[in-house]
């Protein structure tokens, strides 16, 4: 009875605080879903000068397109989608980042107006981007601060009844003026399913469910969903600062 008490309040606690309406995981959240939250450093600069215009930069992927380990058969049948090239899942990443930022009380530049200065500045690659000055790019851009982002994670993970998504992101926000990192943060969103069977009709549905669970639709929403948890690590300018 008495090892009885602390588990229902750990299964009270888990209720309460999935019904409250966050941007980010709870510690139930992590701890059930295998997911430990990564590394987030806020400067405190970014509490007392925020910066005013902000321009999300094209991402760069360390990973390349999706793939899957384990069994391509399987997720081509499931997913019919092929894995994505660089470009495209950069630029997919960013977009959907973006969408969450654009929600936050900063001016921001529009994403078709960054590519088409840096494209009249012959900054084409992320290389030449890092490459160069901070000041200079936030001059070219009309912004006061910069992110930049990487995709450190887009996996497809397939082993029987057991499938995985990975997606992981680098972000980083820096003051064009100074080359500050006023924000910057480390993470990724792992999605498990796992299915336990007792007998061959139970096999053949868990099959199915485990391949279902790799279709690309899963993936955009694991995209959206630690886009959305990381905007939320950065603190919003405050409304009582000019």
């Amino acid at each position: 009875m008495k090892s009885f008490f602390p588990l229902s309040i750990f299964i009270i606690l888990g209720f309460i605080l999935g019904c409250q309406p966050v941007k980010t995981k709870n510690v139930v959240d992590r701890i059930y879903e295998l997911d430990p939250q990564g590394k987030i450093y806020v400067s405190q600069a970014l509490f007392d000068k925020p910066p005013k215009t902000v321009a999300v930069l094209p991402f760069h992927s360390l990973v390349g397109g999706g793939r899957v380990e384990g069994s391509r058969f399987l997720f081509s049948l499931f997913g019919g989608e092929k894995a994505e090239n660089p470009q495209v899942l950069e630029e997919s990443m960013r977009r959907a980042f973006f969408g969450q930022f654009a929600q936050l009380e900063f001016d921001h530049v529009k994403m078709s107006q960054v590519d088409r200065a840096l494209r009249k500045e012959e900054l084409d690659s992320w290389e030449k981007i890092r490459a160069a000055s901070p000041k200079r790019l936030g001059e070219l851009l009309g912004a006061e601060a910069l992110i930049f982002g990487e995709v450190t994670h887009f996996d497809y993970y397939y082993a029987f009844l057991y499938t995985q998504l990975a997606v992981g992101l680098s972000l980083e926000m820096m003051n064009a003026e100074t080359g500050e990192i006023l924000w910057r943060v480390r993470d990724a969103r792992r999605d498990h399913t796992i299915r336990i069977v007792y007998d061959p009709i139970a096999l053949a549905v868990g099959l199915f469910q485990a391949g279902f669970s790799l279709r690309p639709i899963n993936m955009m929403r694991a995209m959206d969903e630690i886009c959305r948890e990381l905007v939320g690590t950065i603190p919003p300018p405050s409304p009582d600062l000019p």
